[in-house]
């Protein structure tokens, strides 16, 4: 019952820092080539403006924080940013996982490079 009675504020703060962090790493991983832009609002625009509008939306979502929106306790409300913060999570661990195999084939090709100078 205490979970009913929280506040949005918690759901509203790891949505804004899942937003930052899946712009950084798409960024990345445009800009280094690894990966191209699924969202097709998206996709049209550089790696930089991509990292932008996440920064942006981002503040836009803090700065509820200083509203009385955020001591709203409607379950609605409450399901849509849960709702929210596991697609940014789930999204998270794709890039996760497309950094982990990355760095596998990178240090694979490696020891590939320097056993066949020897």
């Amino acid at each position: 019952m205490a979970e009913q009675n929280t506040p949005l504020k918690i759901y509203v703060w790891i949505l804004g820092i899942l937003n930052i962090l899946d712009g950084i790493l798409t960024f990345c991983g445009i800009k280094f080539g690894y990966i191209t832009e699924g969202n097709p609002l998206l996709s049209s625009f550089s790696p930089f403006s991509i990292l932008t509008i996440k920064f942006l939306l981002s503040l836009c979502l803090f700065s509820l924080l200083f509203t009385p929106f955020i001591s709203n306790h409607s379950r609605h409300w409450r399901y849509l940013l849960i709702s929210a913060n596991v697609l940014y999570s789930l999204i998270l661990f794709l890039h996760a996982s497309w950094i982990a195999f990355v760095v596998m084939v990178h240090n694979f090709m490696f020891i590939i490079q320097m056993n066949s100078g020897l």
